[in-house]
């Protein structure tokens, strides 16, 4: 295989979910049997053997690994480069590589990327609906859907827009982006990373590889320290070329573009959401009547402050995608408008972050916290007056005792779900669940 006039040929993958699975069926494509690892002792072998035939296959920790035989590790987001086996290639001058890298020396086709630690999904997700519907063959992938080397080498299509996790940048050096955004940054994945700045870092790596850099006014944290062409977006009136919200409507520079009470989604952190795909969207040539259009019709994704049920006219919203405080923030200040009193139920495991930026937002907004999970307490001493519950279906009943014909209850758990469920979905499930059977 052949990059950047490097002729390369012994490769190794590390992780062998999805990601590490595509990696392999791309370098055989290429030609190249690589060396595979996985450090999960019981991993289910015929998944790889079964695909892929007879290949080198090493399972079990990496302490002690000597990796320095090969010219590239391609490490899967799961795993952190940090491990010292990895640095010590890495040293020996090994180049540690994710899948995102390799896409970016092989895609032939414009790419836009967005990361953020809240709401990327849904601008990702978004933005590819709008370019469909203005008729351009668009991929989404990254850190959502069908893994990017699986598509790469289709020659239908003519725009990729990726959703980029800061693990899956810290791995990523010379892709090409004609687009990129930072939505915003807030504590997440400090169980991953040394201490909050070296989250932001790695975030900002995305500016590192963009023409134009989309930048959220609103969030200091989210803005580029290096020179680039800038355009921005936020809760105020834009001036020039940039996109903000003025008087309920959706506008660019002086031009309205649509009224807030025409998008499908919900919430004013969804207008920013609608703001952020429209700049880039802009920037990737879509026509702005097929992006309104599609801000008409698109309502949002599953687990994301999804409308469930209006059982006894109490208004029931599903949003256990927020797995971090600035997601639920965001869901509190979308809602802040809303009538009647606000329930809202959370918990779960809140991986080391800090949850006292939620006191004051709890005390604005919020009628009635109920509490689950490991990390229930932290909650509790922020909101003394918040009901313990011993899991999600007993929040449920106890929140349906306290609403009223008006209320809305609001999933939106600030924390991962991992203590109590398998991931945000089938927490999302057991939600939904709890309230059909009211």
């Amino acid at each position: 295989m052949i990059i950047n006039a490097q002729h390369y040929s012994k490769i190794a993958v590390l992780g062998l979910g999805l990601t590490g699975q595509s990696c392999v069926r791309f370098l055989l494509q290429q030609g190249i049997t690589p060396t595979l690892f996985d450090t999960r002792t019981a991993f289910n072998v015929s998944t790889i053997t079964e695909q892929f035939g007879s290949v080198a296959l090493n399972l079990g920790t990496f302490d002690g690994v000597d990796f320095s035989q090969f010219e590239i590790l391609l490490v899967s987001p799961g795993i952190a480069i940090s491990h010292p086996a990895i640095k010590a290639a890495a040293k020996s001058g090994c180049l540690i590589w994710g899948d995102i890298e390799l896409f970016g020396h092989f895609v032939q086709v414009p790419v836009i990327a967005i990361t953020g630690s809240n709401g990327k999904t849904t601008v990702t997700t978004l933005l590819g609906e709008m370019a469909n519907q203005a008729g351009i063959d668009a991929a989404i992938g990254g850190n959502i859907g069908i893994p990017v080397l699986d598509l790469v080498l289709d020659q239908s299509i003519e725009l990729f827009i990726l959703e980029l996790s800061s693990f899956q940048l810290e791995t990523t050096h010379q892709l090409k982006l004609i687009a990129a955004t930072v939505l915003n940054v807030t504590d997440d994945h400090l169980d991953r990373y040394d201490d909050f700045s070296g989250y932001v870092a790695a975030k900002h790596r995305i500016f590192e590889l963009a023409d134009t850099i989309v930048v959220n006014r609103d969030d200091r944290l989210s803005a580029p320290s290096q020179t680039k062409k800038i355009i921005s977006f936020g809760a105020n009136a834009p001036v020039g070329e940039n996109f903000g919200l003025v008087s309920g409507s959706l506008y660019q520079g002086a031009e309205a573009l649509l009224n807030v009470e025409k998008l499908a989604m919900v919430g004013q952190h969804n207008q920013m959401n609608a703001l952020a795909a429209l700049a880039l969207g802009q920037l990737a040539g879509l026509p702005i009547n097929a992006m309104l259009t599609t801000l008409k019709q698109f309502s949002g994704l599953a687990h994301r402050c999804q409308q469930i049920s209006e059982h006894r006219g109490i208004t029931w919203l599903n949003d256990s995608k927020a797995t971090n405080v600035g997601a639920t923030l965001a869901a509190l200040e979308g809602l802040s408008n809303q009538q009647g009193k606000l329930i809202v139920i959370v918990g779960g495991d809140a991986k080391g972050a800090n949850i006292n930026g939620l006191k004051q937002p709890f005390s604005q907004y919020v009628d009635q916290l109920m509490v689950i999970g490991r990390d229930k307490e932290l909650f509790v001493a922020i909101y003394p007056q918040a009901i313990r519950c011993d899991d999600l279906t007993q929040a449920v009943i106890q929140a349906n005792q306290l609403a009223q014909t008006g209320d809305t209850v609001l999933l939106s758990p600030a924390c991962a779900s991992l203590d109590m469920f398998k991931n945000y979905i089938e927490r999302g499930q057991c939600f939904i669940s709890a309230v059909e059977k009211l």
